[in-house]
């Protein structure tokens, strides 16, 4: 059991865009069906209305990332489907902003790993129909950019790396001061990361970028460093590792009176402590055994690193089709620019290796 990997090479994002929709037509389309289901029946929001409300960032994005609006006609071109529901696939974060708990990431700098590599990677958390959905991409631009990803079918990026050693996991944040205002879309901030060149030029392109809601972005370099991006529309935040290992879940670490929702989860401390523990002796085959990890703080909770649809007593209210469940659990090598990636729970299921 594996991800679709689809290979595209183009020179104008457009040319690009249509390879993607071409070779992931019938899973855009079954995204396409799930969210409309989700938004009708758990939001009561018609999907006229939520497409209407996608549209609403056209015109803000024109001037900064129409490169990026380009891949997205691209990519409703060759899927056969229509602008306005890619516009919807690539807002979705905006648009729902998920009560759910989504990811757990982490960072492994060359002091703590046993090879001396940079290890950046995660554990994806969403509704389990998401895993098939979502979809693997290697892209060559022809112009020195290349890049391995992770997506779900359609949108522009969710995490990855690229052949300059910059690397992007990602979480759900909530904050008080999320707003339902049009700003960059996090689809867009995560593109723009996935083609910097340097840490330094990620950083700075998610600073630049208008923000309505918040999320958090852990970004890994190969030359050694990784920047955590708590971001919001309030206050600017930035973590670096600590003893050479860097970890989160959904909740502010630092501002944590901004934090809105559930608050504090266990996830990232845990996986922390798995990592500290060999310090210096870090590997891939760890790393893997740490992502499996079922501990629970709260026994009566779901909530573990690798993680389940809740058994009875442990929903808290929640049905559990539409419970957060690892549907994917990656490792990027930034060093040797190659990737493990297991598709659902990592318990059960094998890790594949890939290459850019």
């Amino acid at each position: 059991m594996s991800f679709r990997v689809i290979d595209i090479s183009g020179v104008t994002p457009f040319e690009r865009g249509e390879q993607h929709g071409k070779g992931a037509r019938q899973l855009i389309e079954r995204g396409i069906r799930s969210y409309q289901e989700s938004f009708e029946k758990d939001q009561h929001v018609s999907w006229d209305k939520v497409r209407a409300k996608a549209m609403r960032y056209v015109d803000f994005l024109a001037k900064d990332y129409g490169d990026l609006l380009d891949e997205i006609r691209g990519i409703g071109n060759g899927a056969g489907v229509d602008f306005e529901d890619m516009m919807v696939l690539n807002t979705r974060y905006e648009l729902l902003k998920f009560p759910i708990q989504e990811c757990t990431t982490y960072a492994v700098m060359p002091e703590a790993s046993a090879d001396r590599h940079v290890y950046l990677g995660m554990n994806w958390d969403n509704v389990r129909w998401m895993e098939n959905s979502s979809v693997l991409l290697r892209v060559d631009e022809q112009n020195g950019m290349k890049y391995f990803c992770m997506t779900e079918a359609g949108q522009l990026i969710r995490h990855g790396f690229n052949n300059f050693g910059i690397g992007l996991v990602t979480n759900n944040l909530l904050s008080t001061g999320d707003r339902d205002e049009v700003g960059v879309p996090t689809n867009f901030m995560r593109r723009r990361i996935l083609t910097s060149k340097t840490l330094e030029e990620a950083v700075e392109s998610v600073n630049r970028a208008a923000r309505a809601v918040s999320c958090n972005l852990m970004i890994g370099s190969a030359c050694g460093e990784a920047s955590d991006l708590e971001v919001n529309p309030a206050v600017p935040i930035e973590r670096k590792p600590r003893e050479g290992i860097l970890t989160h879940a959904n909740h502010f670490t630092v501002h944590r009176e901004i934090c809105r929702g559930k608050g504090a989860n266990f996830r990232d401390v845990r996986l922390y402590s798995l990592l500290e523990r060999r310090k210096g002796e870090i590997t891939p085959e760890y790393i893997m055994e740490c992502l499996r990890d079922h501990y629970r703080a709260d026994p009566s909770s779901h909530e573990a690193i690798c993680k389940h649809e809740p058994q009875n007593g442990e929903s808290g209210g929640i049905d559990p089709a539409k419970a957060s469940v690892t549907i994917a659990s990656q490792i990027y090598d930034l060093t040797e620019k190659k990737a493990w990636i297991c598709k659902g729970n990592p318990c059960e299921n094998g890790y594949e290796e890939y290459k850019l």
